[in-house]
């Protein structure tokens, strides 16, 4: 079954590329020839096709919190209600993707967000200290999430 993990954000608006920064971080921790690594940047219903494919997906990006450099993890049926709450600028177009997936048939059997929550969202090349902090964190526990995925 294909796992594919998707690193979702803009690097040039600050802590928003935190997804890209933890799906680099990750392919370094975790390279696997089972899992496919992609960035997704700021796609919408163009990265329907990769949603599609995957059975696994594992979703990177920055989510909403109170905390900067917080690590949070979702997954399961809080998905649905967490993607249209929001929780990051590029959520209602993963939940559009999403929800596009399941009226094809085709959608992933597991999905999970590990997020990181940003400080500073606005142009500017870089992550916070308090989020750059944070992305190896973050790539441990996504680490944990396809160990889990892939073994025997």
């Amino acid at each position: 079954m294909p796992v594919t993990v998707l690193g979702i954000g803009n690097p040039i608006m600050g802590d928003d590329g935190v997804g890209l920064a933890v799906l680099a971080e990750l392919r370094q921790l975790r390279p696997d020839p089972r899992v496919e690594y992609s960035d997704g940047g700021t796609g919408g219903l163009e990265l329907l096709p990769q949603v599609q494919d995957a059975g696994k997906l594992l979703l990177l990006d920055a989510v909403s919190g109170d905390i900067p450099g917080q690590v949070l993890r979702f997954s399961g049926d809080h998905l649905p209600r967490l993607l249209s709450s929001k929780l990051s600028p590029h959520e209602v177009g993963l939940l559009d993707v999403l929800s596009a997936a399941r009226l094809t048939g085709k959608e992933p059997e597991a999905v999970e967000i590990v997020g990181v929550v940003p400080q500073v969202v606005e142009m500017r090349v870089g992550l916070s200290t308090a989020v750059a902090a944070a992305v190896a964190q973050a790539a441990a526990l996504a680490a944990e999430i396809l160990d889990s995925w892939l073994a025997p």
